[in-house]
């Protein structure tokens, strides 16, 4: 009978957790969100408290807003805290700076350990963002999936996009929760759009959510993804010290963003490293490149009003350098040019670290206006500027 009463007990006290992370969610979120999808994430909690080192919940006073939430779980006697879902609502154009990218950038591979024959650069642990069906929806990445409300008349402060994100750690390791976040990023810009004003057309969501491109193969060949410009380029260019790998997402004809990651294998890498000039072997050391400087280039798209959001971040700066809709240049690690596509800016950008443009040479020159060429052709834009040769 004892034993009885404790299952009731705790029966009755999980209810209750249940019930108060349920009221929790939805003033925290504003009732954008089901509570429900929201506690079922990574496996179910019956235990949803606020977030965060500042807990925020939406108030729809401004943009941004959001919420985020954290769930409560026992390990080893004592209580934790977990990050669960959190929702970001963000607009467009008034916040200038949404998209960055870092003049020294991260290393998009997994480092090796001293002595380890393995391959640095068959996996990337950064994937490029995929498309939502045709890209006019949004995109999605490991844990996140972010939805695209374009207004149809600039809505609150002008704003003319409004760019909502779902985001739960869980999701990059439990596939299955991807479709929930998807749709919980819908339902959440399709109430935010209501409450601000936004009157927008969001498509469906597409049947299939394919997991993010994490594996590189060969970067040759019959390509229909976002390295097809690389692949057409190597069919007239010499290979010589030009990556020889790529990882490309789906081709989504409205997508606000695309990217495309290229990095030179072990084999090329061997291959290449004794045809440098004697300074360079020295400054390039072999094994430091195979195992934690890899040789890589990549590139990415920004379409609309993003592209005008666009800036980078460089070193010992608090803040990003903003980067003008139709100029072009170099900043450290990063060349970007422009282009006007559909009467709309476009920005495009190619980060190659240091180490690699002293292999590359001029030929980075002929990289990024092949990227450029190809991108500004198939999503036909005008007046394309590219940054003068180094």
């Amino acid at each position: 009978m004892v034993f009885g009463g404790w299952a009731l007990h705790d029966t009755y006290t999980t209810h209750q957790y249940a019930k108060a992370s349920r009221g929790l969610i939805t003033r925290a979120c504003a009732g954008l969100v089901d509570a429900d999808a929201v506690m079922r994430l990574d496996g179910g909690t019956d235990r949803v408290v606020l977030g965060g080192d500042e807990p925020r919940t939406v108030d729809f006073e401004g943009i941004p807003d959001g919420c985020v939430l954290s769930r409560v779980e026992e390990r080893h006697g004592r209580e934790v805290r977990i990050g669960q879902f959190t929702l970001d609502i963000k607009g467009l154009p008034q916040e200038r700076v949404l998209h960055t990218v870092e003049d020294f950038p991260d290393e998009p591979f997994t480092t090796l350990g001293l002595g380890s024959q393995g391959d640095m650069t068959a996996r990337t642990r950064l994937p490029d963002r995929m498309p939502l069906g045709d890209g006019r929806l949004g995109d999605y990445g490991p844990d996140d999936v972010t939805v695209v409300a374009r207004c149809e008349q600039p809505a609150e402060a002008a704003t003319t996009t409004l760019i909502v994100t779902a985001t739960s750690p869980s999701t990059r390791d439990e596939a299955g929760d991807r479709p929930v976040l998807a749709r919980l990023a819908r339902q959440a810009a399709v109430g935010a759009a209501a409450k601000y004003g936004c009157r927008a057309q969001l498509p469906e969501l597409p049947d299939r959510l394919p997991a993010p491109v994490v594996d590189l193969g060969p970067a040759a060949g019959d390509r229909s993804d976002s390295c097809g410009w690389y692949a057409a380029h190597l069919r007239t260019a010499d290979g010589g010290t030009l990556p020889d790998r790529a990882a490309g997402v789906p081709l989504g004809g409205a997508a606000r963003e695309e990217g495309c990651l290229l990095a030179v294998g072990p084999g090329a890498t061997r291959r290449i490293h004794p045809t440098l000039g004697k300074e360079q072997r020295a400054h390039l050391d072999l094994d430091a490149v195979l195992r934690i400087s890899s040789w890589w280039v990549r590139t990415r798209s920004y379409f609309g009003d993003d592209a005008a959001a666009f800036a980078v971040e460089t070193p010992g700066k608090r803040i990003p350098d903003p980067v003008a809709p139709g100029t072009a240049g170099r900043l450290g690690d990063v060349l970007h040019g422009s282009a006007t596509c559909q009467g709309r800016p476009a920005t495009l950008t190619m980060t190659v670290p240091y180490r690699y443009r002293s292999v590359l040479g001029t030929r980075l020159d002929e990289l990024f206006t092949a990227y450029a060429t190809d991108a500004a052709a198939r999503r036909g834009c005008t007046g394309l500027v590219l940054p003068p040769p180094e």
